[in-house]
């Protein structure tokens, strides 16, 4: 015991020495010594920080990413994305008649759309040889893209027979341009119809959905529709951060999905400067319809 409150008071003392007027071991003189120090030594810490900071805000422009073109993260390549994504690691698209089947599949497409239904921006492209301005961005015609794909129909899962609607995105890159097809130019990937429709009007990004296989092109027949065309008409582009800029969307809907199959999708975006690659995602993107009715 007597150990015991020899500690307790030496902790004691240490903490407050009335004797010689120090409080944890330093006296008044020593704690504003150690204090002013501190303070100073925070002060030129936060000046070093905030000059940092400012001389990086000088390097930077708010209005285009330091990485563009090939430098940046994309490579220049765009991306595609697509609704309903029922999971990131699986890409089934499987749905019944019974409505809580296809419900989240009706709300993942739903909030994509918020934005496009309630910002009303831009400016209308579509007149022929209509050019907008660099800071212009082209609006996206709500009625015509939802024509056919809509929440009345709850985007065609709600039909009878279904005619499920795929919404498709192209992802976003700074200053990039797509490039015009010629005749000579198309590959044998591209369809003949595909063919003729680039032919025909060469400023667009046409979109291309086929089954994978011979099997799933049986399957899934060639009964597709596009809204509100197939694809991206070159005057969306390029993106350069103009104000209200929304990137365009195509809904492509099967109308004769046959039952209790498994179709393996493939939609790709056709332009000479866009790469397909399966694995990289880049391009185009891969997904299976199962009409479970």
């Amino acid at each position: 015991m007597a150990a015991i409150k020899e500690r307790f008071d030496g902790f004691r003392a240490f903490v407050w020495n009335s004797e010689e007027k120090k409080v944890l071991g330093r006296d008044g003189k020593s704690w504003a010594e150690i204090g002013a120090f501190y303070l100073v030594y925070y002060i030129c810490l936060a000046g070093f920080f905030v000059g940092m900071l400012a001389v990086f805000y000088q390097t930077m422009d708010m209005q285009r990413p330091r990485l563009t073109g090939d430098s940046s993260l994309l490579k220049g390549n765009p991306g595609m994305g697509f609704q309903p994504m029922p999971d990131v690691e699986y890409t089934l698209i499987r749905f019944k008649k019974e409505p809580k089947s296809y419900t989240p599949h009706v709300k993942a497409i739903r909030k994509i759309l918020e934005v496009y239904n309630t910002t009303t921006t831009g400016v209308d492209c579509t007149p022929p040889g209509f050019e907008p301005a660099e800071d212009e961005a082209c609006e996206v015609n709500y009625s015509k893209l939802t024509a056919g794909c809509n929440e009345d129909n709850d985007f065609g899962y709600g039909l009878d027979p279904p005619r499920p609607c795929v919404l498709l995105r192209l992802n976003k890159i700074f200053d990039w341009m797509p490039q015009e097809y010629t005749e000579d130019s198309m590959g044998s990937a591209i369809e003949e119809d595909v063919k003729e429709k680039i032919l025909k009007d060469p400023k667009m990004i046409y979109i291309q959905c086929v089954g994978e296989n011979p099997a799933d092109r049986d399957n899934l027949g060639t009964n597709i529709t596009y809204y509100p065309t197939q694809g991206y008409p070159h005057y969306y582009y390029p993106y350069r951060n103009q104000k209200g800029y929304l990137a365009p969307l195509v809904f492509v809907q099967f109308n004769s999905v046959v039952q209790n199959v498994a179709l393996m999708v493939e939609c790709r975006a056709l332009a000479p400067n866009i790469r397909y690659d399966r694995q990289e995602k880049e391009g185009g993107v891969h997904f299976e319809l199962l009409n479970d009715y």
